[in-house]
């Protein structure tokens, strides 16, 4: 109960902790952040889990990284300002510190980023790249608590990787930890409410869903069935058939990337 509760109260908490910056702090120009990709990692994710990638989007000239924003365990917000490309995608990486946390008090966590990102940076419009577990919660947040006139709109999600039946083998389960490990099991009650969501998932979202035949944590048909929680007309997918590519490969793969890029008509 008491991560819980720290977590339902991250919101105020991350709030209150802007209130306390000057505007001049991290004063927002009209076109500072354009086109902004938020970057949502999984299960045990750290700030290696898209460095790689989002270090490649920058070499391709695809845009900066402008902000890391670093949720800790007891709900502070850290925000540190890179420099965004004038015209170019501003690059936003979310890190939750407690992450092994379960999806309800994650997907808390990141809608109180969502609405500081609003807020205080005067983001209205967004794109998402999520991988594993940071998929699920990023569904459920977008089901259960966007909110429009307090969080940005999400035009395009790509979720990598990302387990809406569940991860596989029993191994699994004995080599992890945390509230996450029980939502993470096929059938859990998790993501049953997930997928018994799909008429709340916002009908301006389209999403790109990438799975690979070598993710030895996420069986394909449990990456596919996410395929049940969006609308027909909003769902695409994209299946990199490399057994050689395995979970964590997928978000370190050039071939994900161009997926990636095609999907937000980067040239």
């Amino acid at each position: 109960m008491r991560n819980i509760s720290l977590f339902l109260s991250a919101a105020a908490l991350i709030y209150m902790s802007f209130l306390m910056l000057s505007k001049s702090d991290h004063a927002v120009s009209e076109n500072q952040y354009n086109e902004p990709v938020v970057f949502v990692h999984g299960f045990k994710g750290t700030a290696r889990s898209f460095s790689s990638m989002i270090a490649r989007f920058e070499e391709r000239g695809w845009g900066a990284k402008a902000l890391t924003m670093n949720v800790t365990r007891t709900g502070r917000l850290l925000v540190h300002e890179g420099t965004p490309l004038p015209g170019k995608p501003a690059f936003i990486q979310v890190l939750f510190e407690n992450n092994r946390a379960s999806f309800d008090d994650t997907s808390h966590a990141l809608s109180s980023v969502m609405q500081v990102l609003k807020n205080e940076y005067g983001i209205e419009r967004i794109n998402i790249v999520s991988h594993s577990m940071g998929g699920i919660v990023t569904v459920k947040f977008l089901q259960e608590l966007y909110d429009p006139a307090r969080h940005p709109a999400t035009d395009k999600l790509v979720t990598i990787g990302s387990p809406f039946d569940g991860v596989a083998g029993g191994r699994w389960f004995t080599q992890n930890t945390g509230p996450a490990v029980y939502d993470l099991m096929p059938g859990s009650p998790a993501l049953s409410k997930i997928a018994t969501g799909h008429s709340r998932f916002p009908a301006e979202t389209n999403v790109l869903n990438i799975a690979g035949t070598g993710d030895q944590v996420t069986p394909i048909e449990s990456a596919l069935s996410l395929k049940a929680i969006i609308p027909e007309k909003q769902y695409s997918v994209d299946i990199i058939d490399d057994r050689t590519i395995d979970h964590s490969g997928l978000h370190e793969t050039p071939i994900v990337d161009e997926k990636i890029g095609a999907f937000f008509s980067y040239k």
